[in-house]
């Protein structure tokens, strides 16, 4: 049995380690039992209900065989846990790397600070690894974000406790790894993959860009009031209630006994002459500013999390600044929150631009009155927009694909800066019914969904992949847009023997184009290009990723092939969907089972000829073909056509463009070969009238020297031959001493001696090299790259003839021979006849 048209087979044989390289047990074949079996497989793939109970079904061990090198992950290093950055101390725009790394490479970067050499801090820079999966293994059960410090100390003492070094040894371990604590960064939090990792990763962006920007907002207001605190006495201080007795007694204190306040009242009215107070208006104007700035000082709620249904774990309420809200509809009372709270803010930042004004004297009634009387959310500038505390709905896939799409729709259409995060079971189709098949209709792509909102950001992503996550969150919070979010939440397979966690289940719906990455953001530009961010995809440029896969034969043959990884191999790794697999029995040998990467890739009129399938591995290392349903494969195709769908609007294989190049290359050969055309043409008028002014030249010659001779003596006619055109027009005396009977030769052996030389029509080469290749000294290249005639006596006629015969442009004029004493030349000018 083969596995693939792509395999190969290695001449050496190996046994390796158990489970180490999936095999496939021997087996007779059996031509009957083969034909019995397809016909039972083919009924299983079309859906025929009365084969259901004689096909074998998969096992709840069975991977798909690209994952089962992942199967034991307790030993696997991924990215999480991640290291996640003081919000506090977080720069104005952090970046994605500057908000969450993994927890690896933040231990090893600090390890590295005070340890650089490759010796020093040896046993702990070992044991980094050990000291990563322990601290994985602590956080298993933890959800959001917890204290670092605490853990790693924990984790530190795990370390030393599981090594035990001698007491020398330990004492520096603990040295070391108390100056890692103190070198890694301050106040930082450890995210293990949980149930919601991607909701902290959001509510992080928010908080790392939302309180550095606050801080600085509250430090202008406290400004602004303290400057119009200090307008406001000044223009008290000219009044007249200032100046009375008991005011300055008031003002003086417990040192008024010392002075006489009436006299002081009466110089102070004296030399108050002439001030100015504000107008009631103006007073009354900036009192109102400087209450609702005062009043904005105590809100600290920096983000508002409405929900449908209650959320595991008690993280919400230990988020500082967060405020949880559950409500039936999501994005309705997203919206509703939104207006209440920009309402609220649009008083504050009118009277901060008040403030602004006021305080540079530049405040105009006439203009200010009806803009600020008319100030709403949507006359915010950008940076008032990002202080509006974020508003994130979370939504269900299939609530937003149901009853919920007509708020979503509205809410994406508003423009109003909210974000919309909906989790989706990669796997399901949203818009089906509880009790229906996710494969029974075409796929609702709330993504598609979503970007038909022109002015909406639109992104898909998995936690599985943070960097590329934190990116699309960093660019939706930037855009001040209503922003889609499409989370997939990943699942936790079950079964004893599938240790498969979420992240690499989140990952494998990548690979298998499942749930491709992608954003849409239209604060980039109008163009497609702009918007369109397709980044985080493995080999975008491919229908399915391929991989290479190793296992034994049933002879112990080591094969190596490349597998494609498939929406089908990803179906494996449900067991609800494992009705739509049956195992393909050892003895059956068939050439109509073909992998589904290659069977979505057959003509339409040959797709009943086959039945597809995928390699899959039990966990005692048996591989195993598994063939699928029909409805798998549609929905495997559905997927493949979204993907295609995505790939065209990233410019990636775009069929416009693909068309755009065939229509330009047709253009051009087409005006090459006319040009061609026109050159070839050309030339042989040019040769035809050369070959007449020759030969007309020929005759003229002959008939001055055949007018010349004397025959009234009866001499002989002279002889010419084609070695010297000299002797054609020799004295009369020299003529007389050849044969009279040979004259009708001259005509013959001039015309002989006139035939072409080799030549080149060099304008049409194609630098091929091919003539290069038979002789470099008789051809070679002028500066332009193109052939020409080089040294004739370095080579023969016949590599001048073999030249033109390969030649792809026919560019090549062997002409006559030059060395007549070259074998086989009879032949030679036959082959070159019509090269001429």
């Amino acid at each position: 049995m083969t596995a693939s048209s792509a395999s190969k087979k290695k001449s050496s044989r190996a046994t390796p380690a158990a489970g180490t390289i999936p095999v496939i047990p021997p087996a007779v074949k059996d031509a009957d039992a083969t034909k019995q079996i397809m016909h039972t497989l083919r009924h299983f793939h079309l859906g025929n209900p009365s084969v259901q109970g004689q096909v074998q079904r998969v096992a709840g061990d069975f991977l798909p065989a690209l994952l089962e090198p992942y199967r034991d992950v307790s030993r696997l290093r991924y990215d999480y846990p991640l290291f996640l950055f003081d919000a506090e101390l977080s720069e104005a725009n952090p970046s994605p790397e500057q908000l969450a790394r993994p927890v690896a490479e933040v231990l090893g970067e600090g390890v590295a600070s005070f340890a650089p050499a490759s010796e020093s801090a040896r046993i702990l820079k070992d044991n980094l690894p050990w000291l990563e999966r322990e601290l994985r293994q602590r956080l298993l059960d933890t959800e959001g974000p917890v204290d670092a410090s605490t853990y790693l100390k924990a984790a530190g003492e795990a370390l030393r406790a599981h090594l035990k070094l001698d007491p020398e040894n330990n004492a520096k371990l603990q040295e070391d790894i108390a100056k890692m604590e103190a070198a890694l960064p301050a106040n930082g939090h450890l995210l293990a993959y949980g149930r919601y990792p991607a909701i902290h990763l959001l509510i992080h962006s928010i908080r790392s860009r939302v309180i550095p920007r606050h801080n600085r907002f509250r430090a202008e207001i406290k400004g602004h009031i303290r400057e119009l605190q200090t307008l406001l006495e000044v223009d008290w201080s000219k009044s007249a209630d200032s100046r009375k007795p008991e005011t300055l007694q008031g003002s003086i204190g417990g040192a008024a006994g010392f002075f006489d306040t009436g006299a002081l009242s009466r110089v102070m009215k004296q030399h108050s002459q002439g001030s100015i107070t504000m107008s009631a208006a103006r007073r009354a104007r900036i009192e109102t500013a400087l209450a609702t700035l005062e009043a904005y000082q105590h809100n600290t709620t920096l983000v508002r999390f409405i929900h449908n249904g209650p959320l595991e774990g008690e993280w919400l309420s230990h988020t500082e600044g967060f405020e949880s809200i559950e409500e039936g509809d999501p994005c309705s009372t997203a919206t509703r929150l939104f207006d209440e709270e920009a309402e609220r803010l649009a008083r504050v930042f009118a009277a901060a631009r008040i403030a602004e004004l006021e305080l540079h004297g530049i405040y105009d009634a006439a203009i200010h009155d009806p803009f600020f009387a008319n100030f709403t959310w949507e006359t915010f500038s950008r940076e008032e927009l990002l202080l509006v505390p974020a508003v994130i709905a979370l939504e269900s896939a299939n609530h937003v694909a149901t009853d919920g799409m007509p708020a979503l729709s509205r809410l994406l259409s508003s423009g109003r800066p909210v974000q919309i995060f909906v989790r989706v079971l990669a796997h399901n189709n949203p818009a089906a019914a509880r009790d229906e098949d996710p494969f029974q209709n075409y796929r609702t792509e709330l993504g598609y969904f979503g970007i038909s909102h022109r002015q909406a950001v639109v992104s898909q992503a998995s936690a599985a992949r943070h960097q590329n996550l934190l990116k699309r969150y960093v660019a939706a919070l930037d855009a001040t847009r209503t922003s889609l979010h499409l989370i997939n939440v990943g699942l936790r397979p079950s079964g004893q023997d599938l240790g498969l966690n979420a992240w690499l289940v989140a990952g494998a719906a990548l690979e298998g184009r499942v749930h491709p990455a992608f954003s849409v953001n239209p604060a980039a530009g109008d163009a497609s290009a702009d918007r369109m961010e397709f980044s985080g995809n493995p080999q975008p440029e491919r229908d399915w990723p391929l991989h290479p896969f190793t296992y034994l034969d049933e002879s112990g043959v080591t094969v190596e092939q490349e597998l494609a990884f498939t929406f089908a191999d990803y179906a494996l790794l449900l067991p609800r969907l494992h009705h739509h697999f049956a195992v393909v029995p050892g003895e059956c040998d068939s050439d109509a089972l073909v992998p589904v990467a290659e069977f979505l890739q057959l003509p339409e009129e040959h797709v009943h000829e086959h039945v597809p399938f995928v390699w899959a591995v039990g966990s005692g290392g048996v591989l195993h073909r598994v063939v699928i349903s029909r409805a798998l494969i549609q929905a495997c195709r559905d997927r493949l056509n979204f993907w295609h769908t995505l790939q065209e609007m990233a410019g990636v294989r775009n069929k416009h463009v693909d068309n755009a190049v065939a229509a330009t290359r047709a253009e051009l050969e087409a005006s090459a070969a006319a040009e061609r055309a026109a050159l070839q043409a050309q030339f042989e008028e040019e040769l035809s009238r050369v070959r007449s002014e020759a030969a007309s030249e020929v005759m003229g010659k002959l008939t001055d020297v055949l007018l010349g001779m004397d025959f009234s003596a009866g001499a002989p006619r002279p002889t010419f031959t084609a070695s010297s055109a000299k002797a054609a027009a020799a004295p009369a005396k020299a003529a007389a001493e050849a044969p009279v009977a040979e004259a009708p030769t001259v005509v013959e052996e001039e015309e002989e001696a006139l035939v072409e030389e080799p030549w080149i029509d060099t304008p049409l080469c194609t630098s091929c090299n091919d003539c290069l290749a038979i002789n470099p000294l008789m051809f070679i290249y002028n500066d332009s790259n193109m052939a020409v005639i080089g040294d004739l006596g370095a080579g023969t006629y016949k590599q001048m003839v073999e030249a033109a015969e390969i030649c792809p442009s026919r560019c090549i004029h062997p002409g006559q021979p030059w060395n007549p004493n070259e074998p086989n030349l009879n032949e030679l000018k036959q082959r070159a006849a019509k090269f001429n």
